[in-house]
């Protein structure tokens, strides 16, 4: 199969190396110039210099000539852009019907709606198969020196589900699958704001008590507004759930905890985000799922804190005083 992986950052370059050591062909497409360096030493040197990719992996700076012919379309980008380069994929496959993988993890920050959303409403029926959602614990240096990882493929189509299941899967990647979209997306999502505040208590100097606390009363947070918007309870126990909250929460690998790392050292999240140049979903996410949870009123007191840090200045350990001062009640 023909696959266009729309963006060659770490994690677009991982999954996409998958697909070609299944035997498909595949064409990144990107607008950095050192991602050229796929057609002339099979490397990315951006971001995995150390390792040489398959023969029927290239690159392409021309939108029109990544989705020539191509049977499968992987959205590897960052959810800011999911709309409009979706707009523009849109526009080039009139007359035909291809397979859609979704890799981000977020919401759209125009209108808050889940990611396949974006895209169900953006591609028209006529133009592709139902959407896939591809989530679970991965990074993608692990993924991409191919230790053993575990992922979801989620969609309300089983069959397309089962499809990009058969297409990643290897003896080091195991894919399952989940028709759970609303509660695999949400928890993907709102795990990066639980990240954030994992940092910033690691930064501020708490311990393994403290983060162990954080993370369980953060999984009830998405539990609560994963429900209120007709998730299933055991997806939070799964992959895309428990999975990547713990792996999100633990580690220096993850932008969002790092970045929230920074912010508790410095207790002042003004200046760590003014040098920022990556891009960090949780960020903006925790703005995105504080509005929705005060219009739907669902208690979410970690994401608010987090929001309140980062978008009105507050001082993040006069955050965690007042998380551990709030009435006591019953867990």
């Amino acid at each position: 199969m023909r696959v266009a992986v729309l963006g060659a950052g770490a994690w677009g370059t991982a999954v996409g190396r998958l697909f070609a050591l299944g035997g498909n062909e595949v064409l990144f497409y990107g607008l950095e110039k050192e991602a050229e360096s796929i057609n002339t030493e099979h490397v990315n040197k951006a971001f995995f210099p150390d390792v040489r990719l398959p023969d029927n992996v290239s690159y392409t700076r021309n939108l029109d000539v990544a989705l020539k012919d191509c049977e499968a379309l992987v959205f590897a980008i960052p959810s800011k852009a999911y709309r409009s380069v979706a707009s523009l994929v849109a526009e080039r496959l009139a007359g035909r019907k291809v397979h859609v993988l979704s890799l981000a993890k977020g919401f759209d920050p125009e209108t808050h709606e889940r990611l396949s959303l974006v895209l169900r409403e953006v591609l028209p029926e006529d133009r592709r198969y139902e959407i896939v959602s591809l989530l679970g614990p991965s990074y993608a240096e692990e993924v991409i020196h191919d230790q053993w990882t575990c992922l979801s493929a989620i969609s309300k189509d089983i069959k397309e589900a089962r499809l990009f299941q058969k297409m990643l899967s290897s003896p080091s990647f195991r894919v399952y699958t989940n028709t759970d979209e609303v509660g695999s997306e949400i928890a993907a999502a709102l795990k990066n704001v639980i990240a954030i505040a994992a940092g910033i208590i690691e930064g501020l100097g708490g311990g393994i008590n403290a983060r162990a606390a954080l993370v369980t009363r953060g999984n009830a947070e998405i539990l609560r507004f994963g429900i209120r918007n007709g998730a299933r309870p055991e997806t939070f126990l799964g992959l895309s759930g428990i999975g990547d909250l713990m792996l999100t929460c633990n580690s220096m690998k993850s932008r969002n905890f790092s970045i929230g790392y920074e912010i508790g050292k410095a207790n002042d999240a003004r200046k760590v985000l003014e040098s920022n140049s990556k891009t960090v979903e949780g960020v903006y996410t925790s703005k995105y799922v504080t509005e929705m949870a005060c219009a739907m009123q669902v208690e979410m007191p970690i994401c608010k804190a987090v929001y309140e840090v980062l978008f009105r200045g507050e001082s993040p350990a006069r955050k965690v005083d007042e998380l551990m001062l709030r009435e006591l009640k019953s867990e």
